[in-house]
């Protein structure tokens, strides 16, 4: 064949080329299917590392829903105790498990310088802060809408946080207040001298020179405790393990505080607040109505520290005629502290209270009153 020349389909030359041809085909091909293979690799290797590289989506993104509880429930208004002098949230702990049982949502406080509650400035013991202490606890547990129960000194407290909430002229978190066994009659508290005064002192919330209410011991704490109350050694006693509790520590705690019963005498039950506060809430009462009722109810006599008869100024019937609004129920006989000599017709009186309010409250909410 000449140079330059095609060769023919049948010579010599074309036969030896066409395994060679073959041959570099297939390793194109290969060399082809190995940079696609290579290329998927390194595609699928970037995309998972881009994948792994993104943070995981962050949960606090989601909406945070309102959780119901046993201090809340969309269904029904909370049922908010306060105790009186003395006294503290133990003193509800069967009310408390009676309602839970009956899926009532409570809480009770200790006001401050009783229970576990702070006493903070003395100077500043006053109703308004004992009320608004309360207030704000109850805003602070989320709780929308609840029916506010004070016993005995607690009730005087429950007035002026009344009070305080018609006033203020916004959406009222209280839908019903229940003053148990406590009017606005005037009282007269203990004398102390100069130097029980001075003794007394020792009681605040501690710091040097004052332990306030932390012993070493029940009996150092039962002799702190005796000559406060008259040394009724009985009395004193009745109170270990219940009002005077072991401390984790070894230590024991007294829920009773001789300092903030005699605040408490002087500036709470001996002062004209209380008739201050319903004053004020019968005047609102009777120019327009209150957003929430006011119920007075009371113990039977002997157990009763409220004066019943016409006339008596102060007494139920007295405040019955400045609020006649007021709903008056007597438990025939209970004593002073109905929720626990009375325990079954309270809780009863309650529930159906929580339950009316509720649904005047959501009548309320619908016609946007």
């Amino acid at each position: 064949t000449t140079l330059g020349s095609r060769p023919s389909a049948g010579s010599p030359r074309l036969a030896e080329l066409a395994p060679v041809r073959q041959v570099a085909t297939l390793s194109k091909m290969r060399q082809t299917l190995l940079r696609t293979r290579l290329g998927l690799s390194l595609a699928a290797s970037v995309v998972g590392a881009v994948q792994m590289a993104q943070p995981a989506r962050s949960r606090s993104s989601s909406a945070v829903l309102p959780l119901a509880s046993s201090m809340q429930s969309s269904q029904r208004a909370t049922a908010v105790l306060v105790h009186g002098l003395d006294s503290s949230k133990e003193t509800w702990s069967g009310v408390l498990a009676d309602l839970a049982a009956a899926g009532y949502p409570a809480v009770a406080y200790d006001l401050r310088g009783h229970g576990e509650s702070p006493l903070g400035d003395p100077d500043e013991f006053e109703p308004a802060a004992l009320a608004s202490d309360v207030l704000a606890a109850v805003r602070a547990a989320g709780i929308k809408r609840c029916v506010l129960v004070g016993h005995s000194m607690g009730g005087r407290v429950a007035m002026r946080a009344a009070a305080i909430e018609a006033e203020s002229g916004g959406a009222s978190v209280l839908r019903a207040v229940v003053v148990e066994d406590m009017d606005i009659s005037p009282r007269t508290a203990p004398e102390l001298s100069a130097e029980k005064r001075r003794e007394v002192a020792a009681w605040g919330d501690g710091g040097e020179g004052a332990p306030g209410r932390r012993f070493a011991s029940w009996g150092a704490c039962r002799e702190a405790l005796l000559p406060w109350y008259d040394a009724d050694e009985v009395r004193v006693d009745s109170w270990r393990n219940k009002r005077v509790r072991p401390h984790p520590d070894s230590s024991w705690w007294s829920d009773i505080n001789p300092l903030a019963r005699r605040l408490a005498w002087e500036r709470v039950l001996a002062s004209d607040d209380g008739a201050s506060a319903w004053r004020e809430l019968a005047a609102r009462s009777g120019s327009g109505g209150l957003p929430f009722s006011v119920q007075l109810w009371h113990a039977d006599v002997p157990g009763s520290v409220v004066k019943e008869g016409a006339g008596e100024v102060g007494g139920i019937a007295d405040m019955s005629g400045q609020m006649p609004a007021a709903r008056v129920r007597k438990f025939r006989g209970a004593a002073h502290s109905i929720h626990n000599s009375a325990r079954d017709e309270f809780v009863s009186a309650l529930c159906a209270l929580v339950d009316e309010a509720s649904l005047e409250g959501e009548a309320a909410a619908k016609h946007g009153t």
